[in-house]
């Protein structure tokens, strides 16, 4: 059950090597799920002699998902390797000493829970920490069937014994409302007083009291407790919680969520566009998904949650606010001179917002202390540029704080990355601790509302031609604009052509014309649809009506002039003749035929009275006959000629022609 050795050792990351078996070995994982990779103690490299069996190595797949499953997280084999003591000094001898285990590292496979199985000298099982930037435990063959291989990947998760420490003072302390600062730094697990033979299998069975007397009531069921490994089987609230947060922001690359050999950049995060986004780096509060991250792919080391530094005269010696900070323990013995340990923020935008800062307390205090800068990144950590810097001891005990602020204005319109980096010189006296970091925004008064635009509406245009709208101007926004066009086209300066159909942005005073091709049939309407932000503003174009084709005019000559005949009036008594009688009026169209022909007019003192007669019905008929042409010349149509006035010309006439009989 022990816990990282003190021994010096010398960490080699070979990175190269890890990212080739990161790209030939890992399969595309869900986001909950983690999988294992097996580094087996054997005789050779394919597994005579090895030190566990299939059905073994089976069985601590089984435990870790029993174990594990209130987290909804679920474990697979990713793959195995077979190891000797030609590759690793000691490791199947029988009792391997787990101080060597930094040999193991050129073997292990960045993004797998690497789970090393050999007889080890004296321990059931072994874990690096979490801070200590390196997924890899070490379990006993038998005891991959218990608890012990969640026990050491919960050491690796950031999790304490539950009997650690149990000197800092009595239970009503290590369990009460300041709880987190003591023992194993949870406050809902029950003070352990470390004694396996106190326990019958999970079970508590002793009296024992504190220094005050009162008894301790353990969980002997508790994961990280002194019960049996063979029935412990559960995490308390708070212990859940705090691996919930290693998770997210430690040991986010064991869920592949953004691929096994790269860090999150703005292309894989969702864009945190709020007005704030406050981090204490506090264990015991809920975690959020969009979190701060350690560097894990490319540092040795991580920023370290605690509530107090390990080394004296040096570090903060309490949190700015709330139960714990992050710092560099620049004592570690995986930590080098010149090692830089980062952390990277979650993806920020603050295009709507007049303006934006980064703000964070630090402290600096000790005689080794290195550098801290902040820097930005709006390539998805292509490069990085350094917006604020300090070095060297900038406090004179570990109870200062100083407050940062950092204008974040001029990047705010593009997705950005900010990195805190911290670089150690060499010596122990250089911690270098953080706390309560917010990014913060202000909301702008944002006008993106456009004054009115009309375009007037093009009428008769002609079919299948180009259409374009009067030049109009941008107005009444204080920020740029989306533009968007449907079923036409645009030029910004009215530009001959440069029209296109892109979504652009646009701003105050920008000329605009718009153009569509009109419709191909007659009183066809055409409509374009210009949006600018949410605004829609329609230009329009109806084609003309079609032109009637008339048929040819029938051409008539001019009739020759008729002589009135001369005529002797006879002696009539009664000079006013009695009318015949006029019949009704019939409405019956006279129907005018083409093919008459004109009549030619003779000389009236040749003719009889009957000839004379008949040449006066004739010019009744041929004046009828031309009203029915020019009727039809305007209306294309017979006009309806009543009969009784015909009859009262023809008789008129005839009277005048008869007067000399």
């Amino acid at each position: 059950m022990s816990t990282r050795s003190t021994l010096p050792l010398l960490k080699t990351l070979i990175i190269g090597f890890m990212l080739l078996h990161s790209l030939t070995v890992f399969s595309q994982s869900s986001v909950n799920e983690i999988g294992v990779y097996y580094l087996i103690s054997a005789d050779d490299r394919s597994g005579q002699g090895a030190s566990a069996t299939e059905a073994q190595l089976n069985q601590g797949i089984d435990q870790l998902n029993r174990d594990f499953k209130a987290l909804n997280i679920s474990f697979v084999l990713r793959d195995k390797i077979y190891l000797t003591n030609n590759d690793v000094a000691g490791i199947h001898d029988g009792k391997w000493d787990t101080n060597n285990e930094e040999q193991v590292r050129e073997f292990l496979r960045y993004g797998s829970l690497n789970v090393v199985v050999a007889n080890l000298d004296g321990k059931n099982g072994h874990a690096y920490w979490n801070y200590e930037a390196t997924d890899m435990i070490e379990v006993e063959p038998e005891d991959l069937a218990t608890s012990t291989i969640s026990h050491e990947f919960g050491h690796n998760l950031g999790l304490l014994h539950t009997y650690q420490s149990i000197d800092d003072g009595p239970i009503t302390l290590l369990e009460g409302d300041g709880g987190w600062q003591y023992g194993d730094k949870v406050i809902d697990t029950a003070v352990d007083p470390g004694e396996r033979s106190y326990y019958n299998d999970c079970v508590y069975s002793a009296s024992t009291v504190d220094s005050t007397g009162n008894a301790y009531h353990p969980d002997g069921f508790n994961i990280m407790g002194k019960g049996h490994n063979t029935c412990r089987n559960r995490f308390s609230a708070g212990q859940i919680k705090r691996i919930e947060r290693v998770l997210l922001s430690d040991k986010f690359h064991l869920f592949n969520s953004f691929a096994a050999a790269k860090n999150p950049t703005c292309r894989d995060l969702a864009i945190h566009t709020a007005q704030g986004l406050q981090e204490g780096f506090n264990y015991n509060e809920s975690p959020q998904n969009n979190s701060w991250r350690q560097d894990s792919y490319l540092d040795n080391f991580n920023w370290k949650y605690y509530n107090s530094t390990s080394t004296s005269s040096t570090g903060a010696s309490k949190p700015q606010e709330g139960h714990t900070f992050l710092h560099i323990d620049a004592s570690h013995e995986l930590i080098s001179a010149n090692d830089r340990v980062n952390l990277i923020s979650p993806c920020f935008r603050f295009e709507a917002s007049s303006a934006a800062e980064l703000s964070f307390y630090y402290s600096m205090y000790g005689s080794d202390t290195g550098s801290l800068s902040v820097q930005i990144t709006q390539d998805n950590g292509g490069s990085w540029q350094t917006l604020w810097h300090k070095s060297g001891p900038q406090h004179q005990s570990g109870l200062s704080w100083s407050l940062a602020t950092i204008s974040l204005g001029q990047y705010k319109a593009s997705p950005f990355q900010l990195r805190l980096s911290g670089q150690v010189i060499g010596g122990s006296k250089g911690d270098i601790s953080i706390d309560n970091l917010r990014v913060t925004s202000e909301p702008s008064d944002i006008d993106e509302q456009v004054q009115e635009i009309s375009f007037t509406e093009q009428l008769d245009v002609e079919l299948d031609v180009a259409v374009y709208s009067e030049a109009v101007i941008i107005t009444g926004i204080n920020t740029n604009i989306k533009l968007s066009i449907s079923n036409g086209e645009y030029s910004i300066g009215c530009i001959a052509d440069a029209y296109n159909t892109d979504v652009i942005q646009v701003s105050e005073g920008d000329k605009l014309c718009l153009r569509h091709s009109s419709g191909n049939t007659y009183q066809k309407q055409v409509e374009t649809i210009l949006t600018l932000a949410q605004q829609e503003f329609i230009f329009s174009s109806t084609t003309m009506t079609e032109l009637l084709v008339l048929p040819d005019p029938v051409i008539i000559p001019e009739p020759d002039v008729i002589p009135e005949a001369e005529i002797t009036p006879a002696l009539d008594p009664d000079p006013t003749p009695e009318l015949a009688a006029i019949p009704d009026l019939v409405t019956d169209p006279v129907v005018i035929s083409d093919s008459i022909t004109m009549p030619v007019s003779k000389d009236s003192s040749d003719m009889t009275q009957e000839q004379q007669t008949s040449a006066g019905s004739m010019a009744i008929t041929w004046l009828i006959f031309l009203m029915g042409i020019l009727s039809v010349r305007r209306k294309l149509t017979i006009q309806v000629i009543p009969i009784r006035l015909v009859c009262v010309l023809v008789l008129h006439r005839g009277n005048k022609l008869g007067e000399g009989a």
